[in-house]
């Protein structure tokens, strides 16, 4: 009896346990599967979290779960009732919730659309504002620049009506036209130089010719109708003073190329003055137009170079007509700062040699070099920082070597006129070279003259007005060949004289120091 009382005691315990089991079991299954779509999405990410799961025990108790299947059944039957019917009230809430955005996304894109019309309208407005204002300012421009040129136009009527008067009268006029214009032709046929040398004479006067006409033509300083000025991009105090200072250089010194090459006669004391100032106007105030200048290193210090060349060739220009004889005697002195200009562009000249030496592999180790290597990096190292990457090609290299040969011997013809003075300097050209001394008195500005024509050419290069390709070999051809073409002209005339003879010295005359003279020494 008391071991079925226990049995009993034990099954009723065991009946418990397993009723509160059932009903945890079915209360989680209802409650996964009103969370629905949910609780599927946790339990795979569980899945993925925790790895697979596997396969679920089953109890089996057999009676228990015989004894609760109804009631089982009867709570599932009602909880998936409730269930279905709060999913149903969920997927109308969410097919409410889609409509309403599906609304506010069409009206939002109505509303986007209807902003891109406008801004299409506004920007069509703008840009028809725009062309209209800029072909209003067009039509401006032209309705001034046609001004311009009209006004242009009557002044050059009135100053030529006014030589004209001057001249006696229209016949009057075209006689002394007719006069100058054939005795232009004879002496450019009659002054040819015989030989070689006359040819080499008139295909470089006339490049010269040409080139300077071109650069009057395109000039800021020459208005239209006349000229085809390019435009200027500063309208400084300073760059106005380069732009007519240079224009002035260029025909005045062309004046002079042709008295000399037609007439065989050289110009006065005035045309000297007037020259040399314009020249040195216009080679002292190129530099705020540096910083407009879109060039590169290179060829922003080639100019510098060039206006180095220019400031210093007013020194010769000095120099030589410090020999005439109504010169004053203070000239000496005069030419001494013009040493400032010889040395500058020797230093120039100097660095772009330096430029141009083979540079040190970069993935050499300071401590590895050799002392050569040491010595290339700390001579040329600032040379490259200022002048920038070079190029050895033939153009390069035949500017530069003639570049550093001209500073070069520039400096020297400094030296020997500075140690001699004026007429012990000139002593052996005036007696055994005719043809240098006369061409003496040009021979400075006509240098200027190539040398500031070449800056004018390059500069048309670098601002596209002109290809470049022309630009650099009238560079070469004008800058570095020319130059030893003016010095050597007296032999194109004369080929029997001396190459330099400045630097031939007469054993019959007794040459002494000349400054030390001047004071009793």
């Amino acid at each position: 009896d008391e071991a079925q009382i226990l049995s009993s005691q034990y099954m009723m315990i065991t009946f418990k346990a397993t009723a509160s089991s059932a009903t945890n079991e079915t209360t989680t299954r209802k409650s996964r599967r009103c969370r629905g779509v949910s609780s599927s999405s946790l339990s795979r990410r569980r899945r993925i979290w925790r790895g697979p799961r596997g396969p679920r025990t089953q109890r089996k108790e057999k009676h228990p779960e015989r004894l609760f299947s109804s009631v089982g059944a009867s709570t599932a039957s009602s909880s998936s009732i409730r269930c279905a019917s709060s999913s149903s009230r969920r997927e109308q809430h969410s097919s409410l919730l889609l409509e309403q955005e599906e609304q506010q996304v069409t009206m939002g894109t109505v509303v986007v659309a209807e902003k891109e019309v406008e801004e299409g309208a506004e920007e069509k407005e703008d840009e028809a504002v725009k062309k209209k204002s800029k072909k209003d300012d067009e039509n401006n421009n032209n309705v001034s620049s046609s001004s311009d040129e009209n006004l242009v136009l009557l002044a050059t009527a009135t100053i030529a009506g006014g030589i004209v008067a001057l001249n006696g009268g229209p016949e009057e006029s075209l006689e002394k036209i007719q006069g100058f214009m054939l005795s232009f032709w004879n002496g450019l046929i009659g002054n040819h130089a015989p030989g070689v040398g006359g040819y080499i004479e008139d295909v470089y006067l006339a490049t010269l010719f040409f080139g300077t006409a071109y650069a009057l033509w395109r000039s800021s300083a020459v208005p239209r109708p006349i000229g085809n000025p390019i435009q200027r991009k500063s309208r400084t105090l300073a760059s106005t003073l380069h732009v007519f200072s240079g224009a002035g250089a260029l025909a005045v010194a062309l004046y002079a190329v042709v008295l000399e090459r037609v007439f065989r006669e050289s110009p006065g004391w005035t045309w000297m003055w007037v020259t040399s100032s314009l020249f040195l106007v216009n080679s002292l105030s190129y530099g705020p137009l540096m910083n407009i200048f879109k060039a590169s290193k290179e060829g922003k210090y080639a100019m510098q170079l060039g206006y180095s060349f220019v400031a210093s060739f007013q020194g010769v220009v000095w120099i030589a007509w410090s020999a005439q004889p109504d010169a004053p005697d203070w000239m000496f002195w005069a030419v001494m700062p013009f040493w400032y200009f010889s040395i500058a562009k020797l230093w120039e000249s100097t660095e772009f040699c330096l430029a141009l030496v083979p540079e040190v592999p970069r993935d050499v180790k300071e401590e590895d070099m050799s002392f050569g290597n040491k010595l290339n990096k700390f001579i040329t190292a600032g040379s490259r920082k200022r002048l920038g990457k070079m190029s050895p090609d033939a153009a390069t290299l035949t500017y530069v070597g003639l570049n550093a040969a001209a500073a070069v011997f520039d400096n020297c013809y400094m030296a020997v006129y500075t140690y001699l003075g004026p007429e012990q300097f000139w002593h052996t050209s005036q007696l055994f070279n005719d043809s240098d001394f006369h061409l003496r008195l040009v021979k400075g500005t006509t240098g200027s003259l190539t040398v500031a024509l070449l800056i004018f050419i390059s500069t048309l290069g670098w601002r596209k007005q002109m290809p470049m390709k022309y630009a650099i070999w009238l560079n070469v051809a004008l800058g570095s060949v020319g130059p030893w073409i003016v010095l050597f002209w007296h032999k194109l005339l004369d080929p029997s004289e001396m190459w330099f003879p400045q630097f031939v010295f007469d054993p019959e005359f007794a040459y002494h120091a000349y400054i030390p003279s001047l004071f009793g020494q």
